[in-house]
């Protein structure tokens, strides 16, 4: 009797040894897991921070941009050639003597419009607050018979505006690239395709120069945050169409302060 309870205690113990050495096994490779995601996640970070301060990440932020789908967008406005250029402002500023003048990124759009203009001579609709400094520059710069849409104060007006203040099935689009994405999809939501036509930003990419591509850098994070506020939870500040008479969509805003780019 004694020997069965013996040989029934030791039989215990090596099943109980055997789920510890079980147990004991899958904890390990539970930390390995751990641990390579760890790694892993840590180098990532890294990684992405060093990016921050090279071209690398802005390009690759503008590439994912173009891959994005827009919303439908009508066969008419799919098949139609661009018969406009619009251009999307970016910002006012002071000068020295305190008045109001194109900030660098609205200046840059301006400079763009003015050579695909003398390429292909479209009409031009300025979109925003900046419309009148807008207009004055290409003026000034040989380029007239502007139409202008002064009311909006952000890309989902400029796009609701716009399609309020001229009939247009597809526009050549100008602002920068990092822009451009969020722009295409509020005007493909209300109706117009837009081809893109790039502006540059104020300072160029250059990987010996740091600071330059992280001013690149910021810019993309923001407009990522951007787009995906746009299509998760929509501008509230975004008024509609009706809300807005023709003639206020034609008065310049001569009282406007300097904004920051969008």
């Amino acid at each position: 009797m004694w020997f069965k309870q013996l040989l029934s205690k030791q039989l215990l113990s090596k099943r109980l040894w055997r789920y510890y050495l079980r147990s004991a096994e899958r904890m390990m490779r539970l930390f390995h897991i751990i641990n390579i995601t760890f790694l892993l996640g840590s180098t990532t970070v890294i990684l992405v921070l060093i990016s921050l301060f090279t071209p690398l990440f802005s390009q690759v932020i503008v590439y994912l941009f173009t891959l994005l789908p827009l919303p439908h967008i009508s066969g008419t406005a799919m098949n139609s050639p661009p018969t406009a250029y619009v251009v999307l402002g970016g910002g006012l500023t002071n000068d020295h003597n305190n008045q109001i003048i194109l900030n660098s990124y609205s200046l840059n759009r301006a400079q763009t419009a003015a050579g695909a203009y003398h390429d292909l001579p479209l009409p031009i609709v300025l979109s925003g607050a900046e419309a009148p400094w807008l207009g004055q520059w290409l003026i000034e710069h040989g380029i007239d018979g502007l139409i202008s849409e002064n009311a909006s104060m952000n890309t989902c007006e400029n796009a609701r505006f716009t399609a309020k203040r001229i009939p247009l099935r597809h526009v050549y689009l100008i602002t920068d690239s990092y822009h451009m994405a969020r722009a295409r999809r509020q005007f493909a939501l209300n109706g117009i395709n837009s081809t893109p036509i790039d502006a540059p930003l104020p300072v160029n990419r250059d990987w010996k120069k740091p600071a330059q591509n992280l001013t690149h850098s910021r810019r993309a994070v923001y407009e990522v945050a951007a787009y995906l506020r746009d299509v998760i939870r929509p501008q509230m500040d975004c008024r509609q169409a009706k809300e807005v008479t023709s003639q206020q969509l034609l008065t310049p805003r001569g009282s406007v302060t300097k904004t920051s780019s969008e």
